[in-house]
């Protein structure tokens, strides 16, 4: 994972490297979490933000048929897809808005669920892991007790 600085703030648990694809089609899902979030109530308002600490886990897949066909959006179903359950487990270090200035952490576990849609030949019997790698994090303080927060994943699948 890698420790990276925008702004004042600094950022860690992006994807060192990120998986190169071969096929065009390849299994994959690339999706933003966003939030708004507020600091518990035991610990003190913010005065600025120092560190955010992501770490992507995947908790359940789970293959389902879907219909085969094309939407009006536009988006092709194959007649597979790939439910993905997982949770963003992130810490925000941030400055106290007090006199001494002390240090704290507040800790936000983030669930989220999407779907990969698996090519067409896809077969039961096949084998499937995923791999979830965290692009990008962003966050901005939006007042005394108020984070703004965006994480861009990327799911891949692969069928073996």
């Amino acid at each position: 994972m890698v420790s990276t600085l925008k702004g004042l703030i600094e950022y860690e648990g992006t994807a060192q490297q990120l998986p190169k694809f071969s096929d065009p089609l390849a299994a994959l899902k690339e999706l933003n979490v966003e939030e708004i979030v507020d600091i518990p109530p035991t610990k003190p308002d913010i005065e600025l933000i120092l560190k955010v600490k992501s770490e992507l886990v995947i908790l359940s897949t789970k293959v389902i048929k879907t219909p085969i066909g094309k939407s009006l959006e536009n988006q092709t179903l194959t007649g597979w897809k790939l439910i993905v359950e997982g949770e963003l487990r992130q810490v925000v270090l941030y400055v106290a808005d007090e006199r001494c200035q002390s240090i704290h952490g507040a800790h936000f576990n983030v669930p989220f669920s999407t779907f990969i849609v698996l090519p067409p030949d896809f077969d039961e019997t096949q084998c499937l892991t995923v791999e979830g790698y965290i692009e990008d994090i962003y966050a901005e303080q939006i007042g005394t007790r108020k984070i703004f927060k965006n994480i861009t994943l990327l799911l891949v699948a692969q069928i073996s």
